[in-house]
């Protein structure tokens, strides 16, 4: 099964029929095709887009993106659609959902730890306003909130490695934790507090660099000096760092378990999060080549309608 990312050189329109002279509508500017059951498939690279049936020309799938959407350099991908890897949730192509890949024991529990760690942020925020006048404030139970936040996020980090099989040389640090980093988009996620709007935006894993893994992290790198030497390191411990290492905790909980991870309407843990925490994702563009594709299919009708199968094969990220 191929998989083939291309440029609509015809936005907003594609070619379509056995010679390619005629058009139809295609409103996406970048986009994504595929072999699936009875035919060619394709679809814009946005979220929660949809899927078009195009049938099954006698060309190869290059030849038919060349033809349809005037791209003479499509990029040929190794992915297999239907597939995902465990306990990282990545967004889909097309409209879907990945509920059957969530472990609901594994969600439930990490959300306990964050929720404590929310509760315990609020109670802060009733004694320190989190205005910007305020970032490089710091003190004991600041420090409690850093060293617990990061805690939790060195144990999402090591549950993901260890899920996928990953074998360290010795004990895990940030060397391997950083491999993490375009697996899970991390980089993507932007965050800023709900009721705080003088608090800047902050992206918890901007500049998460593999040849400096701790020191490009500045609210990790506060923690691990503050947790060795509170002593001479007890300002490090400040306001500013301790939102970040709790915005990061909140980060790696939605790249385990998706944005919309929630059991039903009555379902409270996405409120609670948002009470406190706005995420914007637009930092996902960069990785759109990276999103699942499902395993397409036609179910009968006239025309017959693309349907994404949502059984997906779990497996082990290939980490280097």
């Amino acid at each position: 099964m191929s998989v083939v990312y291309f440029e609509n050189k015809y936005y907003p329109k594609i070619r379509s029929g056995s010679d390619f002279s005629e058009e139809r509508s295609f409103l996406h500017e970048r986009g994504v095709a595929l072999e699936g059951e009875g035919g060619f498939f394709a679809s814009g690279l946005n979220e929660g887009g949809l899927a078009h049936f195009i049938g099954n020309p006698s060309v190869t799938l290059k030849e038919w993106v060349t033809g349809s959407f005037g791209d003479t350099a499509p990029v040929e991908s190794s992915y297999v659609p239907g597939t995902c890897y465990k306990r990282i949730w990545r967004p889909l192509v097309c409209v879907g959902t990945l509920s059957k890949t969530i472990s609901q024991e594994k969600l439930y529990d990490s959300f306990v730890s964050l929720r404590m760690l929310l509760n315990k942020l609020e109670d802060l925020f009733e004694t320190l306003e989190p205005s910007e006048a305020n970032l490089s404030a710091y003190g004991h139970k600041i420090r409690e909130i850093l060293l617990l936040a990061c805690m939790e996020v060195e144990s999402s980090w090591s549950a993901v490695l260890k899920e996928n099989g990953y074998s360290p040389a010795g004990r895990l640090t940030t060397n391997d934790y950083v491999k993490l980093l375009e697996p899970m988009l991390l980089d993507g996620y932007e965050l800023s507090l709900q009721s705080y709007p003088h608090f800047p935006p902050f992206t918890p894993f901007k500049d998460w660099d593999v040849s400096n893994p701790t020191g490009s992290l500045p609210w990790y790198d506060a923690y691990n000096k503050t947790k060795h030497d509170r002593e001479e390191e007890l300002k490090l411990a400040t306001l500013s760092n301790a939102v970040m290492a709790v915005g990061a905790v909140v980060v790696m909980f939605h790249a385990q378990f998706g944005l919309n991870f929630g059991t039903g309407v009555f379902d409270q843990k996405s409120p609670i999060i948002r009470n406190i925490f706005r995420i914007v994702t637009t930092g996902f563009k960069k990785y759109e080549r990276a999103f699942y594709i499902p395993r397409m299919t036609l179910q009968a009708g006239t025309p017959p309608t693309p349907t994404p199968d949502w059984n997906w094969d779990l497996v082990n990220y290939p980490f280097a």
